[in-house]
């Protein structure tokens, strides 16, 4: 009886002191097909989740050089003024893949997003993927049920092939460009550019940025080629590119203004003592 009593106890004071091992994400599903759209900047894949009601969109981005991937989490309803800086993961069911992530409102519109920056290397993790899992740091996951996944990825990369052609990408020799676009980016960033949320944490880093640029010389596509580790930082750098820098356009061998592509020299974030 007295070993019975003590095995008794034994197992209560496990179960009192075992840690609770949170229950993982319920999967959503699919509302209806992947949207694969060809953009001029950029391509991306789209689908919508949840219940109609309130669908939840899962979105991929490669950048157009095809070294990263932008996986976002769209919902509708209104997300934070201003971009924070948060700590999460995604997972393919292979392992987690630590990630910093961009949480802020889009401009305009009712719409609450989450962007997490991963490699194509990592990406890769995808091809055999039956789901994805979101990870955010004090928040619960956010998990989506795939398929098709090979197919897809192979649409991404064909859009991709495609816009490195359309923008001169790793086309440079090919003869389409005889004379670069020509600009000093360094000058259109002001001290009043420094993110608060980056200077409160006392946040620096240094970046590369390729610029899309049009006929015109103006910037009208940006992506993060060498990251600052600190995605604040990338986004406002991005942010500014595209309003204030000014390129005298690429032309081609008869001096005909044409589209091209230009990755920016190290960009550095510093605070001053």
């Amino acid at each position: 009886m007295m070993v019975r009593i003590a095995c008794a106890a034994l197992a209560l004071f496990l179960m009192v002191s075992s840690p609770l091992v949170a229950a993982p994400a319920q999967l959503l599903e699919a509302l209806g097909r992947w949207n694969l759209d060809y953009g001029e900047t950029h391509c991306i894949a789209m689908r919508d989740y949840g219940s109609r009601e309130h669908p939840i969109t899962l979105g991929i981005i490669p950048a157009p050089n095809g070294e990263t991937y932008e996986l976002l989490i769209a919902r509708k309803r209104s997300g934070p003024l201003f971009a924070e800086e948060l700590q999460g993961s995604v997972d393919f069911g292979t392992r987690p893949i630590k990630a910093w992530l961009l949480h802020y409102g889009a401009k305009g519109s009712k719409v609450d997003i989450y962007k997490y920056r991963i490699s194509a290397a990592e990406m890769t993790q995808a091809q055999a993927a039956k789901s994805v899992t979101f990870h955010l740091k004090g928040a619960s996951d956010t998990a989506f049920k795939l398929d098709v996944m090979p197919v897809l990825l192979e649409g991404l990369q064909k859009c991709t092939d495609d816009l490195k052609d359309y923008w001169s990408i790793g086309r440079e020799r090919n003869g389409s460009v005889a004379t670069p676009a020509n600009g000093d980016v360094r000058r259109v960033f002001t001290s009043n550019d420094y993110p608060a949320e980056a200077m409160n944490r006392g946040q620096e880093g240094t970046a590369q940025f390729l610029l899309l640029i049009n006929e015109k010389g103006f910037v009208v596509g940006c992506h993060v080629v060498k990251a600052s580790g600190v995605p604040v930082l990338d986004a406002m750098g991005c942010i500014v590119l595209q309003e204030r820098a000014k390129f005298k356009p690429a032309r081609d061998p008869s001096g005909k203004p044409v589209r091209s592509s230009t990755v920016t020299p190290p960009v550095s974030w510093r605070i001053a003592s």
